[in-house]
């Protein structure tokens, strides 16, 4: 699957009340009363620079430069080109823009769609096609994180990562008790 990835591509996590338990200054950019106007206009600019793009909706995103040349990420997969190629009249269009105010700082990372994500995976998009409304209460009921993570198979995939990695350090070959010796 070539595809860019959603917000939550890069989450291995459902998520879940990002304004619990937080101080103001931890919680998500959409409750950051001075941040909603800023984020409002960049969304406004992508939308007009992706609407101006010749290839609109099917836009590469913008990549950092590498070697004096930019890679592009597009839905037909990765290639290796100049910037005008990620590119409106207005210029780039990125992925995604993230930042963080602690430091003041915006990055635009661009990244492929994870199979098990919780907002885009084929077996999320599936069921809320099929279920609608149903599917997305469920979601919000109390079991719902863990039932999203069933759903998109993240439960199954950290199983698996997790025994992989107890296995590799099962056979690590390395024997920490085995007494160190000096000759060469």
């Amino acid at each position: 699957d070539n595809r860019l990835g959603c917000y939550f591509c890069n989450d291995v996590v459902a998520p879940e009340n990002s304004t619990r338990d937080r101080t103001l200054d931890q919680q998500c950019t959409v409750t950051r009363p001075g941040l909603a106007p800023v984020a409002s206009a960049m969304a406004v600019e992508l939308l007009v620079a992706l609407l101006h793009h010749p290839l609109g909706a099917d836009a590469p995103a913008t990549q950092p430069l590498v070697g004096g040349k930019a890679a592009t990420f597009s839905p037909g997969g990765p290639s290796s080109g100049d910037n005008g190629s990620a590119s409106s009249p207005l210029g780039d269009v990125p992925h995604q823009i993230r930042g963080s105010l602690v430091s003041y700082t915006l990055m635009t990372p661009s990244v492929p769609a994870f199979g098990h994500c919780t907002g885009c995976s084929d077996e999320v998009a599936g069921l809320y096609r099929d279920r609608g409304f149903d599917f997305v209460q469920r979601c919000c009921d109390v079991d719902g994180p863990t039932y999203l993570e069933d759903v998109a198979g993240l439960t199954a995939f950290r199983e698996e990562a997790n025994a992989k990695l107890a296995e590799m350090e099962e056979c690590d070959g390395w024997d920490d008790d085995e007494e160190e010796s000096d000759d060469f």
